[in-house]
């Protein structure tokens, strides 16, 4: 059985009520993550759309698209645990959690901002993360699906649109924390075992960008056993 071969199997009814549903999420979660001026809403708004992008390889129903389904989960999971993790540490620290409070804090933490910059542009989709090829894989199944009544081009096309629009709000957060001027020059310190935790994460997320292929074949063997 190749990568493109059926697995599961869609109606064309099923395909079409998860496109759209795929395709409503990734532009309502992107619309809306884009005028949060809060930091954790902006994130969980911007989790509505990677859920679309998730059904885009859900609706592929190849060995492919459930490999790329399961390698988006655990990169996603990874990265958006580190993203929460750095933004609740500095929020309790910073007095907030609205994007404003998180001004110059590459000034003031930059270990937790370094870290931050690998979350947010592995959520962007940017090489060589993990996010990157998450998406790429994602998009990839969807577009090799071998459908004959309803074609998924379209929403491929959405969906690197969407990503598009998130890039632009996850470049504002990072100019916030690496450009704009703080509100103070207080040292925020955080505990050694949460610096090498989150540490720990973004540099799973850095590995699995730069080499996928072993993740990928552990996955593509346990979806061809089911």
């Amino acid at each position: 059985m190749t990568g493109s071969a059926s697995w599961g199997g869609l109606s064309s009814g099923w395909t079409m009520l998860l496109a759209a549903t795929a395709a409503i999420s990734m532009v309502l979660g992107n619309c809306v993550a884009i005028v949060q001026q809060n930091v954790k809403r902006l994130l969980a708004y911007s989790s509505i759309a990677h859920a679309g992008y998730i059904l885009v390889g859900l609706i592929a129903a190849t060995q492919m698209g459930a490999t790329s389904v399961l390698f988006y989960v655990i990169v996603y999971a990874l990265t958006n645990l580190g993203a929460f993790g750095v933004v609740a540490t500095l929020a309790s620290r910073a007095g907030g959690d609205d994007i404003d409070d998180f001004n110059g804090m590459a000034r003031k933490a930059p270990l937790l901002s370094l870290l931050m910059l690998v979350f947010v542009l592995s959520l962007a989709g940017i090489p060589p993360l993990g996010g990157f090829f998450g998406k790429f894989y994602l998009f990839a199944a969807a577009v090799q699906q071998d459908a004959q009544h309803f074609g998924l081009l379209w929403l491929v096309i959405l969906g690197i649109v969407m990503s598009a629009v998130s890039l632009y709000y996850y470049l504002v957060l990072l100019k916030h924390i690496y450009v704009l001027v703080p509100k103070d020059n207080t040292v925020v310190s955080t505990p050694t075992y949460l610096n090498i935790a989150l540490s720990l994460v973004a540099l799973a997320v850095i590995l699995l960008g730069i080499f996928p292929e072993w993740l990928l074949a552990l996955l593509k063997s346990l979806v061809t056993q089911l």
